[in-house]
């Protein structure tokens, strides 16, 4: 039974035992109301503890890819325990924060930061994490997207996954051992088509002898290999249980009511971290199809939009008429303006009525026939909750990069994009240009997450009053909460299970993936039709090619942004996500493809699997031509050798033509579809 039912059921109990008898409870009565309440109240502390630690882990995480972007490798290095360990590529295992602060320095050629016109993009996306059940150790999975060069040198294109274990101490969550797995390293010019790793998996260890050789010994590209994944034995993966006190002593009615306000409040804040996360991704597709109003209606009358290097423009008309600027409201056959928004770190303040956010922009830019762009940048933004709404107040970006598709940061670095605004600003630029031939660092909202967490954890202290009420007021309470905590559970496990699916389907695990279904659950790719019962769903995996990775096969599936929203039942949810796919085939050919998941999810038995799995795809562009000249074609289709159950639920079109694919919400400010 889950820790949600138990305490549901021992509420009621508790409910009863407070005041269901005609004369009243007796003191007895009263002392196990009390004490089932305290016990109550812990089990539901734990899991909202499991929730922030989840948050924290990623934060953490995420700090580290910020700074290895910036060159700041102390920072880095400050983000692990002093007994740690980090094993990058095949560079083997260096121990201790010492050793691993020297690596990094290594790394970044002996100085601290970046060169001028360097660029070393590490964007950290898809986290699974896995709490142990002690509370204080985790074990995560994670994708780290590189983009590597020096302007006039050369450029590389780096990806892999990391399995990374993590740390409490004192309360600080810090990094135990990170390791990341080199799935390639290839020079941008041919890409992974035409050029084996150009580092063979080593990045310092020729000069930096490692402290033991590598745990895992692998080839790299064209060579294939399926890493150690931790949630590989967890079928389907899910939060684990934790271990939940069934007794504790009574606690006063003074001290339960406190710890009420105080878990209540902190429920709030990571409600309101995934209210505003979903804010910002949904800010990111709107931008992707030029709805323009939409997008602008997400910010308060006081809203200021700042492009660092071309000014600021000021109140939702301001932002509209910007972003008018950049192109006409609505769907444009020939455009291509995917708005990949990740890498978020949320901090909500105390009151739970601001925040700020920082995101990693990574931008795919194309008008048929005229120009095509690779594009980075860093959004360092504020929010507000205006009658209970979260809403964007500041949002600035800070341009790191854009470069033509087939030229690349390694030889030219646009001063802007070509669809960068017209418009006139109503507040002149300020500072210095932000783009990575000037080496500029994006400053950071938030503090180190670990070497001055001391002080962050002080700010973050609430101390929230509670007036006196009955036991039966308390249970009401704490059954509210419940539900509260539970609905943030279900998020968390559904963002865990897509994050997942992707990884299985990146790797060609294909029982593992046919394992994340219901058994009437469907799954339906690029118009290929429906397949209908976890069979079936197994059996469509087989048109993308047999179990397992081939060497010279590359089928990298990437997932982002995901936008979730569970349903009042609690049984039924919605997931809207992002896939980038790089693939391809080692001297032959090498693909992008682009696209959104619609997905529908059902809990069965208490465990979220997928019930409807459905790919819209945006393109597919062959590495060598990209999408400035990228013929029109139909999505793949029917396969007749291995037909679906139900032809397409819906036609969508590809690139150069332009296509939205539903939303499963409606806008979360007006309220709009």
């Amino acid at each position: 039974m889950s820790a949600r039912i138990i305490v549901g059921v021992a509420l009621g109990a508790t409910l009863c035992l407070a005041g269901c008898g005609g004369g009243g409870p007796s003191e007895a009565e009263r002392q196990a109301a009390q004490r089932a309440l305290s016990a109550q109240l812990t089990q539901l502390e734990q899991r909202q503890t499991r929730l922030a630690d989840i948050h924290a882990i990623r934060k953490l995480q995420r700090a580290w890819g910020y700074y290895l972007d910036e060159g700041q490798w102390d920072e880095a290095a400050d983000l692990f325990a002093g007994d740690a360990t980090l094993e990058f590529g095949l560079d083997g295992v260096y121990r201790g924060q010492d050793r691993i602060r020297e690596y990094l320095h290594a790394m970044g050629n002996g100085r601290n930061g970046l060169a001028p016109g360097q660029l070393n993009e590490h964007i950290q996306t898809m986290p699974v994490i896995t709490m142990d059940a002690d509370g204080l150790t985790a074990r995560g999975t994670w994708r780290d997207i590189l983009l590597q060069g020096q302007l006039g040198k050369g450029a590389q294109w780096g990806e892999g996954p990391s399995e990374n274990s993590y740390v409490k101490e004192n309360g600080v969550w810090k990094i135990r051992s990170l390791h990341w797995f080199q799935t390639l390293h290839v020079p941008f010019e041919g890409g992974w088509a035409k050029h084996a790793d150009d580092n063979g998996g080593h990045f310092v260890s020729a000069s930096m002898k490692p402290d033991a050789p590598t745990t895992v010994e692998y080839k790299t590209w064209p060579s294939a290999f399926t890493p150690p994944f931790h949630f590989r034995g967890l079928q389907p993966p899910r939060l684990l249980p934790i271990a939940l006190p069934t007794d504790a002593a009574a606690l006063s009615e003074g001290q339960l009511h406190d710890r009420i306000a105080k878990l209540s409040a902190e429920v709030d804040r990571i409600a309101s971290l995934d209210a505003i996360e979903n804010l910002q991704r949904i800010y990111g597709y709107y931008i992707d199809k030029s709805q323009w109003q939409q997008a602008a209606a997400l910010f308060t009358a006081d809203a200021e939009l700042t492009v660092q290097g071309l000014g600021t423009w000021r109140g939702p008309e301001g932002v509209l008429r910007y972003l008018l600027s950049t192109g006409p409201e609505g769907l444009q056959e020939g455009r291509l303006y995917d708005h990949m928004l990740l890498q978020p770190i949320v901090n909500v303040a105390d009151d739970d009525q601001s925040a700020r956010g920082r995101w990693h922009l990574f931008a795919q830019l194309a008008q048929f026939g005229k120009f095509h762009e690779w594009g980075t940048g860093i959004y360092e933004n504020e929010y507000a909750r205006e009658n209970g709404v979260w809403k964007i107040r500041r949002l600035h970006l800070y341009p790191t990069m854009n470069t033509p598709y087939d030229k690349g940061w390694g030889k030219t670095s646009l001063a802007r994009s070509q669809f960068d605004a017209a418009a006139k600003p109503d507040v002149a630029p300020e500072g210095p240009s932000s783009r990575y031939d000037q080496a500029f660092i994006t400053p950071y909202h938030y503090a180190h997450p670990v070497r001055d967490a001391g002080a962050s954890q002080q700010s973050a202290m609430q101390t929230a009053e509670a007036s006196a009420s009955s036991p039966a007021d308390a249970g009401a309470q704490l059954a509210a909460l419940n539900q509260r905590i539970g609905a943030l559970e279900d998020r968390a496990q559904i963002d865990t299970l897509q994050r997942v699916y992707g990884y299985y389907l990146a790797t060609l695990l294909w029982d593992e993936l046919a394992g994340l279904f219901a058994e009437d659950g469907t799954i339906e790719i690029a118009m290929r039709g429906v397949y209908v019962g976890r069979p079936a769903v197994r059996r469509n995996l087989n048109l993308y090619g047999q179990a397992g990775l081939d060497d010279g096969v590359l089928h990298n599936h990437m997932q982002f942004q995901p936008v979730i929203h569970i349903e009042a039942d609690g049984k039924t949810a919605h997931l809207r996500s992002r896939a980038m796919s790089m693939l391809g085939n080692y001297q032959r050919a090498g693909q992008w493809m682009g696209g959104v998941y619609e997905n529908t999810f059902e809990k069965i038995d208490g465990v979220w699997m997928f019930k409807h799995d459905r790919v819209m795809n945006s393109y597919f562009a062959p590495y060598d031509l990209g999408w400035k000249d990228l013929a029109q074609r139909d999505p793949p289709g029917i396969t007749d050798s291995n037909p679906p159950d139900l032809p397409p639920s819906s036609p969508f079109v590809m690139y150069p033509k332009n296509f939205l694919p539903p939303y499963h919400y409606a806008n979360p400010v007006t309220g709009q579809r």
